[in-house]
């Protein structure tokens, strides 16, 4: 019997290990972006290893760099405003991911009565270490479920009515979310929402973002 017993003390060890390894790679995620949301940089970092990376929809090429705090949509999601909530951390290998809902002033300016969704998939390298981090789909290889929204119709308004601001604020036709863009798409925003005769919409500040 002892042979057996040892087997299956050596399986509990092990798994036991594997359980403390999955909690430590939360606890990193977390105390990282705890940190990073907090402003406290230098704490953020020593989660990081030298060259950590962003990518989005898919971990194809080098990525880009990972800033503290300055991602290319802060500017964005201060002027709108944007909250967001994730579900629980999923780990698989040296992976961590959640599925995340948002809202933002934009998609209330918008009328999008949907609930947008997205994945945040952290990457940790050998030394536990966040190496870069992904947004994607939240369901990746499923349908995405319907938008219902006006920003079609917001859109077509803003190429035919105010072509040269609207191409500078979507250059190659795709939202950018850097420099002035957020301030000045917000003003337009409001254009349109007066020139089709909906009422003006107050900020949300009521919740923590």
């Amino acid at each position: 019997m002892r042979p057996v017993i040892f087997g299956w003390a050596v399986v509990l060890a092990a798994a036991c290990v594997a359980c403390s390894s999955d909690a430590s790679l939360i606890e990193t995620v977390e105390a990282f972006r705890a940190a990073r949301d907090a402003g406290r940089y230098d704490e953020a970092r020593t989660y990081l290893s030298s060259d950590p990376r962003v990518w989005f929809e898919s971990r194809d090429g080098e990525g880009g760099p990972m800033k503290d705090g300055a991602g290319p949509y802060k500017a964005w999601d201060e002027h709108f405003n944007s909250k967001g909530e994730h579900g629980p951390w999923t780990v698989d290998g040296r992976t961590v991911w959640a599925v995340a809902t948002e809202s933002n002033d934009y998609y209330r300016l918008v009328e999008r009565d949907d609930t947008p969704t997205y994945r945040i998939t952290y990457f940790f390298d050998e030394e536990g270490l966040i190496e870069g981090y992904m947004i994607s789909d939240a369901y990746p290889g499923q349908p995405s479920p319907p938008k219902v929204s006006r920003e079609d119709e917001f859109e077509a308004w803003a190429a035919a009515t105010h072509p040269d601001e609207w191409s500078y604020l979507r250059p190659d036709g795709k939202l950018d979310p850097t420099g002035d863009r957020a301030g000045r798409t917000l003003a337009l925003l409001e254009l349109w929402r007066a020139a089709v005769g909906l009422p003006p919409i107050e900020p949300d500040v009521s919740a923590d973002r």
